[in-house]
């Protein structure tokens, strides 16, 4: 019971950290110091908990997914083009994945990296309020720089939303578009690293020390979590709020830096 309550504790936290602009991989690295969750979370249980979170996303964007799926099939250009945008730009997170692999992983080892690159996501939120309104599409080139930001995102406390959604309100996309280009640029690599995990757990087996049943319920609890949380951001990001979001990660960042420092 107690492994139980511990999965759906970072369930909640990935569901709402991995779409608000406060980097879910560096809360969890930052909750398995503090709350000793090192023994309950395994690369399976990671996996699946973002694939509770793309699922959120498939939800979420239904409607739009369901038009462009239309478009596609009828020939659209508009809707090829945007299914093009989209996986341009996952091309240099997967670049980024498949190179630097081993040293990524390295980075989730080491709270005080993750303090510092919380500290700095804290920064680039709370400058983008000084980000001029903007009513832009997202095209070519300021795609791939989105994509490009999304590489380095995947730094842990580096925000991937955040960093998104942030450098496209400076390139001036208009906030809606900006929130739903982010979410749906990560629903293939989010998709991508689940099917590896499928094929890893049918060819070894589940070795992650959770039950199916804890692996079930930190999925849907993820889900759930992960729609809500989207909901909420893209009504924050059309009343001009994000910003707000970088205070919490800039103190969060120092006190944590802080507190590993003198341990």
């Amino acid at each position: 019971m107690e492994n139980l309550l511990k999965v759906i504790l970072l369930a909640i936290i990935q569901g709402v950290t991995e779409f608000l602009p406060v980097s879910s991989s560096g809360h969890l690295v930052l909750s398995k110091h503090f709350l000793g969750l090192e023994a309950t979370t395994g690369a399976i249980l990671e996996i699946v908990l973002h694939a509770g979170t793309l699922i959120s996303i498939l939800v979420f964007y239904y409607k739009r997914l369901a038009e462009v799926a239309a478009g596609v099939f009828r020939g659209d250009k508009s809707s090829i083009r945007f299914v093009l945008l989209v996986l341009l730009g996952c091309v240099p997170a997967i670049v980024v994945g498949f190179t630097v692999k081993d040293q990524l992983e390295e980075a989730f080892s080491h709270p005080i990296f993750v303090s510092c690159m919380l500290m700095a996501t804290g920064v680039f939120l709370i400058g983008t309020q000084f980000a001029k309104p903007g009513q832009k599409r997202v095209g070519w080139g300021n795609g791939l720089l989105i994509g490009l930001i999304q590489a380095v995102a995947m730094l842990p406390g580096i925000s991937r939303s955040g960093s998104t959604i942030g450098l496209s309100r400076f390139l001036g996309i208009e906030p809606k578009e900006a929130a739903e280009y982010s979410f749906l640029m990560s629903a293939p690599l989010l998709a991508g690293v689940s099917l590896l995990a499928i094929l890893d757990l049918m060819g070894n087996g589940n070795h992650s020390g959770n039950s199916a049943m804890e692996l079930i319920v930190g999925f849907v609890v993820s889900a759930v979590v992960g729609y809500f949380s989207i909901k909420w951001l893209v009504s924050l990001l059309q009343r001009g709020r994000f910003w707000r979001f970088g205070i919490y990660c800039l103190m969060m960042g120092i006190v944590t830096f802080l507190i590993f420092s003198f341990q």
